[in-house]
């Protein structure tokens, strides 16, 4: 009789087990899902972020950097800014100063006569920025520095020619 109410207790205890898993296993795999989901973009995002700093300024040695002041601190300019969710005019006012490579290959055509290209650059600075807010420039100052660093480049037809964008002295209205 012992042997058959250790059995039946065991049985017992083997069913409540096999409920147990089947509740936890319900229970946590949507949860699992969700943050298998959240790894991965994090992932991506992290991913995206070292892609796109592939020729940076830290990637390029101190000594083949040489700096060019497009738009000196003594005469910047002011861009109007895009109206942003409270439709008011902004404007910023900027000094700008370009990082050059000088290891380029572009360096060797462009770099002596930076000045012939300055208007053209100039207005490239003007339209980028102008497309931007006044919370944007403000919020992400480097994805403007980024975007008119790859402009240049475009430009001047090389990826690694302008490694950098500065903005020296930057103020916000």
């Amino acid at each position: 009789m012992k042997k058959s109410i250790l059995t039946i207790l065991t049985f017992v205890l083997v069913i409540a087990n096999l409920v147990l898993t089947i509740n936890l296993t319900l229970n946590v795999i949507p949860q699992a899902k969700a943050a298998n989901e959240l790894i991965t973009k994090v992932c991506e995002a992290i991913e995206l972020d070292i892609a796109s700093s592939d020729a940076d300024e830290s990637s390029v040695p101190l000594d083949q950097i040489e700096t060019y002041d497009l738009i000196p601190e003594d005469s910047t300019i002011t861009v109007n800014l895009a109206k942003g969710g409270d439709g008011a005019s902004h404007y910023a006012v900027l000094a700008v100063t370009l990082s050059l490579n000088t290891a380029s290959s572009a360096y060797e055509t462009y770099g002596a006569n930076m000045d012939a290209y300055a208007s053209k650059m100039k207005s490239i600075v003007t339209s980028t920025v102008s497309s931007f807010t006044i919370d944007e420039m403000q919020g992400d100052q480097l994805k403007v520095q980024t975007a008119i660093k790859d402009k240049l480049n475009a430009l001047f037809g090389a990826s690694n020619y302008i490694v950098a964008v500065d903005f020296p002295k930057a103020t916000y209205q």
